[in-house]
C-alpha cells in the first residue's frame, strides 16, 4: 500500500509529540526515546496500520523554526492543527494555516486538553471559527454531565467507545439527542454542497447516505473548502483512536508537481548531521522505487552510489531493502543529496519545487573565540546550513565581519548553540556594523597636488588637478578625463583613476566608502624621468583626499524598506514605535484580520527590531526587509557614528 504522509503543527506544548507518540503506541510500533519538550528542527516517525505504511512528521511550534513547517508540509498529503484548549488561541495558528492555504494542504483539527482541568474546549472552536477563514465544522463533539466526558460521533451520531485503535459505539443518553441532531445536520448540509448531485438530493430529501456524508467531507477537505474539527486528549488518549479511524476514511488524495518521466524520483526535505550514522537525507518518494545497494542521481546532475536505505519505524530508523511510491526514505552517507534536491533513479530534465524560505529578521556578527574555533567554523557552517536553509552565512566585504541571519534572536541563539555543543565551535556575537557612507554636498574646482619624493636616484613626480562635483543619490562614481595639451601624457590617466577609485574606499569623516562623486581630471604636470604610474596614483589618492575635505563631507546612512504584518489591534503601537525609530510609514493595507505596514527605515534604527515587534506583538508579527537607498545621516546621528570611529581608530 502507498505510504501515506501527516504533518503534526501547532503552538509548543499544544501536545503535538504526545498525540504522535500515542497514535504510534496504539499501532503496535515503538517509542524508544520520548522526546524531552520544544524542538527546534522536524522529527519523523513511521508505523504500520492495516498494512498500510503511516509517517508522522512532528514540527516545531514557534516561529523562528517555520521554515521546518514548510519543508514538512510539501511533503506531506494531510495536515493536523493541534490546539491547546488550555490557553488562548495563539496567532502562530493563523499563520500555519495561511502557510497552508498558499500551499493547498488540506487541514484538520484536533482540540487537544479537553480532559484538563483549565480546558475551555467549546470556547476553542469557536475562536478558532473565528480566526480562521474557512469553514470549520466538528466532526466529533463531546458532552460532559456528572459522569465524564463522552465523545459524540456525529457522523454515526452515537456515543463513541475506545479501546485504542477499534472503535465501538452506544446509544446516545436521550438529554443530548437534539444538540447532537443539530450539529450532525450542519455537518450534513456542509457535506451536501461538495457535488451537485448531494446538494440535489438534500433539497429533496434532506439526507445523505453515510457513504456519501464521508465522500462530501472527503471533497471539501481535499479543496480546503472546509476543516474537519476532532477533540480529545493526547495525554489521556481520550479521541485519538476516533480520530485516526476517521481520518482514514475521508483521508485526502492531495496532488503533487510532478515531473514527466517514468524514473522514481523523490523530494529531499530535511538534512541531518548524525554523530554516529553521518550525514542522514530524508526525503519522500513521489513515484517508483528505490533500492540499497544502488545509485542515485540529484537535480544538480550529481550521481552517486549509496549502500543502505532506511525507513522511519517508530521514532528510530530500520534499515530495508527497497523503499516504494509514498514513503519516507532516508538515504545515508549520500553526500551530493542536499536539502531541496530532487532525486531520482535516471537523470532528470527538470526539477520539483522547493518551498520559498521565510526573510530573515535578525542578524549577528559571529567571533570564533579562539584559532582553533576559526579553523573549524567553515566546516560546521556548511553543515548546520544543509541542515537548516533558513539560515544565511556570509561574509561581509567591506567590514570583513562573518554574518549570521536568521528568523530572530532565539533561531540564533539556537544555531549557535549548536555550533558549540554538536561541532565543539564557541563564538561570540556582536551586532554588525552598519554599512554607512561618505559623500559631498558642494562642488570643488581647481583643486592642485603635487607628489614629489627625491631620495637618491630617480625620484617620484606627478602633478594633477581635479575638479570635484557631487551627483545624484546613487549615480555611484564617475571619472571624466579632459586633458589638453601634452603636459600629462595620456597612458598615466589609468594610474590616475586608479588613485580615486582607492582613495573612495575609505572617506575623510570615518573611513567609510565615499559614493556619488564625479571627478574630472583636467589638468597636471609630469616629468619626463621621475614620473610614472606609481607616482601619478599616489598624487591621486592626495589630491581626491584633499577635494573631499574641502566639499562639505558628509556622513549617508542605509535605509531598509519594510513590509510588516502586524494583527489590527496593534497597528498603533508598531507605527508608534517605528516613528521613534526615525521611520516613515508609506501606506497601510488590509489583508484580513491584519495589517500590513509599508514603511522605511534606517538600518542602524533596526538591528533588533524582531524582538520590540515580538514584544508589541505578543509574538504574532513578522516583517520582509530589504534594502532600499541611502540618505544623509540627520547631524547627531552621524557626530556619534563619526566619534566612534575615531576612538576604534585610535585603539587599533
Amino acid at each position: 500500500m502507498k505510504g501515506k504522509v501527516i504533518t503534526f503543527l501547532g503552538a509548543s506544548e499544544s501536545g503535538k509529540t504526545l498525540l504522535i507518540e500515542g497514535l504510534i503506541t496504539k499501532m503496535g510500533g515503538k517509542i524508544k526515546n520520548s522526546s524531552p519538550g520544544p524542538t527546534s528542527s522536524i522529527k519523523v516517525y513511521g508505523a504500520f496500520f492495516k498494512d498500510i505504511p503511516f509517517y508522522f512528521i512532528d514540527t516545531p511550534g514557534e516561529e523562528n523554526f517555520i521554515a521546518e513547517l514548510k519543508w514538512a508540509m510539501s511533503v506531506s498529503d494531510l495536515g493536523v492543527l493541534v490546539v491547546d484548549s488550555t490557553v488562548p488561541v495563539k496567532y502562530y495558528i493563523y499563520r500555519i494555516f495561511e502557510m497552508a492555504k498558499e500551499i493547498k494542504l488540506p487541514l484538520i483539527n484536533f482540540i487537544n486538553k479537553i480532559d484538563a482541568e483549565k480546558t475551555q474546549w467549546a470556547q476553542t472552536i469557536c475562536d478558532l471559527q473565528d480566526m480562521l477563514e474557512i469553514l470549520q465544522i466538528p466532526v466529533v463533539y463531546g458532552f460532559n454531565t456528572t459522569q465524564p466526558l463522552f465523545l459524540v460521533d456525529l457522523v454515526e451520531k452515537k456515543k463513541i467507545i475506545e479501546e485504542n485503535l477499534k472503535i465501538n459505539y452506544e446509544k446516545i443518553p436521550e438529554m443530548f439527542d437534539h444538540k447532537t441532531q443539530t450539529l450532525s445536520d450542519q455537518l450534513l448540509e456542509v457535506s451536501a454542497e461538495a457535488k451537485d448531485e448531494f446538494i440535489e438530493k438534500y433539497l429533496e430529501e434532506g439526507l445523505l447516505t453515510k457513504d456519501e456524508l464521508i465522500e462530501g467531507i472527503k471533497i471539501n477537505l481535499q479543496n480546503q473548502k472546509m476543516i474537519p474539527i476532532f477533540i480529545g486528549s493526547a495525554y489521556s488518549g481520550l479521541g485519538v483512536g476516533v480520530f485516526f479511524n476517521k481520518i482514514l476514511e475521508f483521508y485526502p488524495e492531495r496532488s503533487f508537481p510532478l515531473i514527466n518521466t517514468n524514473a522514481g524520483f523523490g523530494l529531499t526535505f530535511k538534512t541531518i548531521y548524525d554523530p554516529y550514522a553521518g550525514k542522514l537525507s530524508f526525503g519522500r518518494i513521489f513515484k517508483g522505487s528505490f533500492k540499497a545497494d544502488s545509485k542515485l542521481i540529484t537535480s544538480q546532475g550529481k550521481e552517486e552510489k549509496y549502500t543502505q536505505i532506511f525507513l522511519p519505524r517508530g521514532d528510530s530508523l530500520e534499515a530495508v531493502k527497497e523503499a516504494k511510491e509514498g514513503d519516507i526514505i532516508v538515504f545515508a552517507k549520500v553526500d551530493a543529496l542536499k536539502t531541496g534536491d530532487t532525486f531520482s533513479t535516471e537523470p532528470l530534465k527538470e526539477a520539483l519545487p522547493v518551498p520559498e524560505m521565510p526573510t530573515p529578521m535578525f542578524t549577528l556578527a559571529l567571533h570564533p573565540e579562539t584559532r582553533a574555533d576559526e579553523d573549524k567554523i567553515s566546516s560546521a557552517i556548511s553543515k548546520i546550513k544543509e541542515e537548516d536553509p533558513s539560515l544565511n552565512f556570509y561574509r561581509d566585504e567591506e567590514t570583513r565581519e562573518l554574518l549570521i541571519s536568521g528568523l530572530g534572536s532565539i533561531h540564533i541563539e539556537k544555531t549557535i548553540e549548536k555550533l558549540r555543543e554538536k561541532y565543539g565551535v564557541k563564538v561570540k556575537t556582536s551586532l554588525p556594523r552598519v554599512p554607512y557612507r561618505e559623500t559631498i554636498k558642494k562642488p570643488v574646482q581647481g583643486v592642485i597636488y603635487r607628489h614629489k619624493k627625491q631620495s637618491g636616484g630617480r625620484g617620484q613626480f606627478a602633478e594633477v588637478h581635479f575638479n570635484v562635483f557631487p551627483l545624484e543619490r546613487g549615480r555611484g562614481f564617475e571619472f571624466l578625463e579632459t586633458l589638453t595639451g601634452m603636459n600629462v601624457p595620456r597612458n598615466y590617466v589609468p594610474a590616475v583613476e586608479k588613485g580615486v577609485r582607492e582613495a573612495m574606499e575609505k572617506g575623510v569623516l570615518a573611513g567609510f566608502p565615499v559614493v556619488d562623486v564625479k571627478v574630472q581630471f583636467y589638468d597636471g604636470k609630469s616629468h619626463e624621468v621621475d614620473s610614472s604610474d606609481l607616482a601619478f596614483k599616489l598624487a591621486a589618492i592626495q589630491c581626491f583626499k584633499k577635494a573631499l575635505e574641502q566639499a562639505s563631507p558628509t556622513l549617508l546612512e542605509p535605509i531598509i524598506e519594510l513590509e510588516i504584518f502586524v494583527p489590527d489591534e496593534t497597528v498603533g503601537d508598531v507605527i508608534g514605535d517605528l516613528n521613534s525609530r526615525r521611520g516613515r510609514v508609506l501606506n497601510l493595507e488590509k489583508e484580513g484580520k491584519r495589517t500590513k505596514i509599508r514603511a522605511q527605515a534606517p538600518l542602524a534604527e533596526m538591528l533588533e527590531y524582531v524582538v520590540t515587534l515580538n514584544g508589541l506583538t505578543g509574538g504574532r508579527g513578522y516583517f520582509i526587509s530589504r534594502f532600499s537607498h541611502y540618505e544623509e545621516a540627520p547631524p547627531f546621528v552621524a557626530e556619534k557614528v563619526i566619534a566612534s570611529a575615531g576612538a576604534k581608530s585610535q585603539e587599533e
